[in-house]
């Protein structure tokens, strides 16, 4: 299941991979100006954008992490690294 794309998620993937704004909507064949008001909350993401978007990240590496929901409070939405082999650093005893 795909973690929905909010301004906060693309601005903080867009900071770990160190582009600007004008770098990643030409990357993904968007405007800056429609990625701004993405990133904003001014303009809901549409479909095809997000998916322009996701395929930058993951050329990039980038994984989103969804949010933990308990009790209505959601907290932990982010972004990281995708790890290359995640079971390398698994020790068996």
């Amino acid at each position: 299941m795909a973690t929905l794309l909010t301004g906060d998620l693309i601005r903080a993937a867009r900071g770990l991979i160190g582009l600007s704004q004008s770098a990643l909507a030409k990357k993904a064949g968007i405007t800056q100006k429609a990625l701004s008001e993405f990133e904003l909350g001014r303009k809901p993401i549409t479909a095809k954008a997000s998916e322009k978007l996701r395929r930058v990240f993951e050329e990039e590496q980038v994984q989103f992490i969804a949010a933990n929901i308990a009790e209505s409070h959601i907290a932990g939405a982010g972004v990281r690294w995708k790890i290359a082999h995640p079971y390398t650093d698994i020790k068996v005893i």
